[in-house]
């Protein structure tokens, strides 16, 4: 195991918030890298350091009441998000097994709406909310933020890596009370974690609905 690896089990386990994860992470990596400019090694380091979990719950008995409070706060926020985000992947899942399938029409193509599930998943790498808010309807701009999708990825995984590729997009139109609506499905490979993307637009486009899993 190398000091990187071995800070990031560190760093997963703390309950705190993500800014405090990254300080500490980053101050745990300097603190080894002097340690070994010293003489020590990195075994010596480790077991002088003990487990991952260990020093986790040692942090968290020495956090203020201040950070607690904080972490306390992140985790209903993250609660709340997980229920925004079931209702929409409820409504998502209502459209495949309910409404009856209909044709896309001629002024879409597979290539365009393929092209629009890249442009989603791309804002969503680099972290353009604002982009992503652009791209979606009205009722869905409120929930494309940094505080409801975030923690959502983090459940999935705390370190996704770079993506490394993009699979086939599934497409399939269907009708809800006489409107058009365009869902798809897309498998995602990053270089931690393999995710599947549930995307919905409506009949210009516009991004309806996100289900990540």
């Amino acid at each position: 195991m190398n000091a990187e690896k071995y800070v990031k089990e560190i760093v997963k386990r703390l309950k705190c918030t993500g800014t405090k994860r990254k300080e500490i992470g980053s101050q745990l990596l300097s603190d080894i890298a002097a340690r070994r400019e010293q003489g020590e090694s990195l075994e010596q380091i480790m077991e002088s350091m003990g487990q991952p979990q260990e020093i986790a719950d040692a942090f968290w008995q020495d956090f203020s009441d201040a950070d607690k409070k904080a972490y306390r706060r992140g985790k209903i926020v993250r609660t709340v998000s997980e229920i925004i985000l079931a209702l929409i992947a409820s409504s998502l899942l209502a459209w495949w097994l309910m409404p009856k399938p209909a044709a896309l029409g001629d002024d879409l193509s597979q290539e365009e709406i393929a092209a629009s599930v890249e442009q989603v998943i791309t804002l969503l790498n680099e972290g353009d909310f604002d982009g992503l808010q652009d791209m979606a309807v009205d009722k869905l701009k409120s929930k494309l933020t940094p505080e409801v999708i975030d923690p959502v990825r983090q459940q999935i995984s705390q370190d996704w890596g770079e993506m490394q590729s993009i699979g086939k997009t599934y497409v399939q139109g269907m009708k809800q009370k006489g409107t058009l609506i365009i869902v798809t499905q897309t498998d995602a490979i990053y270089e931690n974690v393999s995710v599947v993307y549930t995307i919905s637009f409506d009949e210009d486009l516009k991004l309806g609905g996100l289900y990540i899993r």
